[in-house]
């Protein structure tokens, strides 16, 4: 080899290395794309902030659907009415079913309303199965509001005292008969007590039945709504039954309810079938006893779409006295309001009979929304027999009600009246 050749080839193997030494620093340097993918996917902040909206709001409706009924011990908080006509009203409770020996336990619990409506009770016994077997309630409850019937049954029993205090302040009386004018609208306060003993008897998931008994004590007073006539000055209140005094009752009433649906907070499918019977004795003045009888029926379909579900409603409610005397205004029952005819004032009709039929057809938009048109019609006489077709009053209106799906949260209606439009905001389903 001769020299001038050599360092050509030594020339050549420089210029090799340093070529090739760049090449493997920057083989080395080179972001590895299956490294960085992470980033290169990553959500953008609008999504991410979306996805935990979502589920901030699953983790909301399953606390919603959980159910609290059978919670041994702590604190509840409600919201929605005292009773028809009170205003919107919140309220706190608190049991503990296992306080005492042999699972004796206690239930407290107080509601208080923006018109200063407020209902307070306490119970004792034994009180564990209570949400889970049918329940009677009070004896001045609304006709279409005696049972409890937003809570899966199961096979049990219930036995237990309790007592409730309630202090209404604006009632409303028009007068007693489907042809009372609603000029004639006049206020008054109710308030009283009531001692109670409650059984309660759960045969099956779909039997039970309630037997309750005790004493009703009930003052009517003086309204305090300043914009309306009092009562004793716009009636003659000593022709009216109880308008004058007021005798203490002694109830025993019992109850039979048959319920199929699967899902009674938001019930799909199924029905119920509900009967009452309760006696009232005046104390001191025996031509006021009457007795009461209600039935309630309801049923549930998807006849048209899986998303639809028609819901239909019959309640019909009748007092027999013993004499020629009715029952006493405070106590007798009435159309109007959320649980009869949407499109009537709480309170509008009242009489010694009524019947009220419901239709809904509830279609589900969204998951947590259904809009539901319906319409309501009914009736009150002085007796079941003179009920009549041509009395009848109708209301027709639209809904949009906020849900989960086992459970209805709360509902906004605009309902049609033949004496203008309502509008109801209430919690739970309608029925």
């Amino acid at each position: 080899m001769t020299p001038r050749r050599g360092r050509i080839n030594v020339a050549l193997m420089l210029a090799s290395s340093i070529t090739l030494v760049p090449a493997s620093l920057f083989a080395q340097v080179r972001p590895d794309p299956i490294a960085t993918a992470p980033d290169e996917i990553k959500e953008p902040p609008r999504e991410q902030a979306s996805a935990g909206i979502k589920r901030w709001i699953e983790r909301r409706v399953r606390s919603l659907e959980d159910s609290t009924g059978d919670r041994e011990r702590g604190v509840s908080v409600t919201a929605g009415s005292v009773i028809s006509g009170s205003g919107f009203a919140g309220g706190l409770g608190y049991k503990h079913l296992n306080a005492f020996p042999r699972g004796i336990g206690f239930q407290v619990d107080g509601r208080v309303s923006f018109r200063r409506y407020q209902e307070y009770a306490a119970a004792l016994g034994f009180l564990n199965a209570r949400s889970s077997t049918v329940e009677l309630d009070t004896a001045d409850r609304r006709p279409g509001s005696l049972f409890n019937d937003t809570t899966l049954k199961r096979p049990g029993s219930a036995l237990y005292v309790e007592a409730r205090y309630r202090h209404y302040p604006q009632h409303v009386y028009y007068g007693s008969g489907i042809a009372s004018r609603v000029d004639n609208r006049a206020d008054y306060s109710l308030s009283g007590v009531s001692v109670e003993g409650v059984w309660q008897r759960q045969f099956n998931p779909t039997i039970g039945m309630s037997v309750r008994g005790g004493l009703l004590d009930l003052d009517v007073g003086s309204g305090t709504n300043s914009t309306l006539v009092n009562f004793e000055n716009r009636f003659d209140a000593a022709a009216i039954s109880g308008g004058v005094s007021q005798p203490r009752f002694f109830t025993l009433g019992t109850a039979l309810v048959r319920d199929t649906r699967q899902q009674p907070a938001a019930p799909q499918d199924g029905t119920f079938a509900g009967i009452a019977v309760r006696r009232f004795m005046a104390g001191g003045a025996p031509d006021l006893d009457f007795t009461r009888l209600a039935l309630d029926v309801r049923g549930y379909l998807k006849p048209f779409h899986p998303r639809g579900v028609l819901a239909l409603r019959g309640l019909m409610s009748s007092d027999f006295t013993d004499s020629a005397r009715p029952t006493p205004f405070y106590l007798q029952q009435y159309l109007g309001g959320s649980d009869t005819i949407r499109g009537l004032r709480s309170y509008r009709f009242q009489d010694q009979a009524l019947f009220v039929i419901s239709a809904e057809y509830r279609w589900r938009a969204h998951r947590y929304l259904d809009i539901v048109p319906f319409i309501d019609a009914g009736t009150a006489a002085p007796a079941m027999s003179r009920l009549s077709l041509n009395s009848v009053r109708v209301a027709p209106g639209i809904a949009i009600r906020a849900r989960t799906d086992r459970r209805t949260i709360a509902r906004v209606e605009l309902a049609r009246g033949p004496e203008g439009y309502r509008i109801l905001v209430g919690t739970g389903p309608s029925f």
